[in-house]
């Protein structure tokens, strides 16, 4: 199938944010040895130490008896160096093993000499089963010894590392050998080292799987993001995977109404009301004029404004007026006070008299003035 998630619900449902699973590759803090374990480590060692001597004892007589032709009295180097050779290094191979910085070619320099030891001490027996089994016994105790301190030492630094990858247990590979094999291969792939938070993370990715198929459809490879399925068919970047899981198959909030738009009433209009015809002016006979002309008129030019009435009054008051004075007066300058008295003191029009009566008439007809 495709490939793990933390991931979120369907479309129909509430989301449901799935937490990413730990790194699985991160160190892991490993307990301390407990009193019992430290006296079993102690014992082992004391043993070691003895095994390590006897087999050297035992081997150094036979081993410098098959170089003495060679070096005659300098012939016991040879046991001594290729012994204090092989525990050199070894010594420094489980240090390396400790500090996870193994270095195969110690070990396996260490595995030559000692099976040039095993050698050197069948070729004494000459032939003879009993003592190449005697000789070949101590030298096999002691190398299996130290490939068992190195596989423990290895174990610990690996675990507390996160290096050492747990198997996967055989039930599951007799249940489920497909799914079992691809969970396995995703392991060694991507450095997953502990099989329980593998086993969860697979959960995750069907959950994933899942929720993608029922947002989608059947064709969800094709319409999901293409970074998605990356993810999750190669299992990298699980974590920001199920992000967008979840991300995609959220449910999107319900919308909220939309307001309903409410109906102003209109203002009532009062009953139009029948326009009033004005009735027309009556327009005054051509041959008269009309009474409002006529009072101006008969009103003198200087009543036209309150300056020329103040001016009326002074001169009706000081007939002898000057025109300077009479603009000082009235706050004009002389000039125009002159012009104001002299156009003010020019006499009224006379009225027009009336037209003489024909010849034929009588003469007191023509000037008879009504009685009333």
């Amino acid at each position: 199938m495709d490939e793990a998630r933390t991931a979120s619900t369907p479309a129909s449902t509430p989301a449901q944010t799935l937490a990413p699973a730990p790194f699985s590759g991160a160190p892991v803090s490993q307990a301390p040895l407990t009193r019992a374990q430290r006296v079993l480590a102690g014992a082992g060692g004391l043993f070691f130490a003895g095994l390590a001597g006897l087999g050297g004892y035992g081997s150094f007589a036979s081993v410098q008896d098959v170089a003495e032709p060679w070096f005659g009295d300098q012939a016991w180097i040879v046991p001594a160096g290729v012994d204090l050779g092989i525990l050199a290094l070894v010594s420094v191979a489980l240090l390396l093993e400790w500090l996870a910085m193994p270095m195969p070619a110690l070990r396996w320099m260490a595995f030559a000499f000692t099976a040039a030891t095993v050698w050197l001490n069948v070729s004494a027996a000459h032939g003879d089963a009993t003592g190449m089994v005697m000789h070949a016994a101590m030298p096999v105790l002691f190398v299996t010894f130290i490939e068992a301190v190195r596989h423990a030492i290895r174990r610990r630094a690996g675990i507390a590392a996160g290096l050492v990858r747990e198997g996967v247990p055989v039930a599951r590979w007799l249940l489920a050998p497909f799914s079992t094999f691809r969970l396995w291969r995703r392991m060694v792939l991507w450095q997953i080292t502990s099989y329980p938070r593998a086993l969860d993370a697979e959960q995750r990715r069907r959950h994933a799987l899942a929720l993608l198929g029922d947002h989608y459809g059947r064709k969800w490879k094709s319409k999901a993001p293409a970074d998605v399925v990356w993810m999750l068919r190669d299992g990298v970047m699980l974590d920001q995977a199920l992000v967008r899981v979840t991300d995609l198959t959220a449910p999107e909030p319900p919308k909220p109404p939309e307001p309903q738009p409410v109906p102003v009433p209109a203002p009532a209009l009062a009953p139009d009301k029948p326009a009033r015809r004005k009735a027309p002016a009556k327009k005054a006979p051509r041959d008269q004029t009309p009474p409002d002309q006529t009072r101006r008129s008969q009103m003198p030019r200087s009543v036209a404004t309150d300056t020329e009435a103040r001016a009326l009054g002074i001169i009706a008051a000081e007939p002898g007026i000057t025109g300077a004075e009479l603009g000082r007066r009235l706050d004009i300058s002389a000039r125009q006070g002159q012009r104001l008295l002299s156009r003010l003191a020019r006499p009224a029009p006379a009225a027009a008299e009336p037209a003489p009566a024909p010849a034929n008439e009588p003469a007191g007809e023509t000037a008879a003035t009504p009685a009333s």
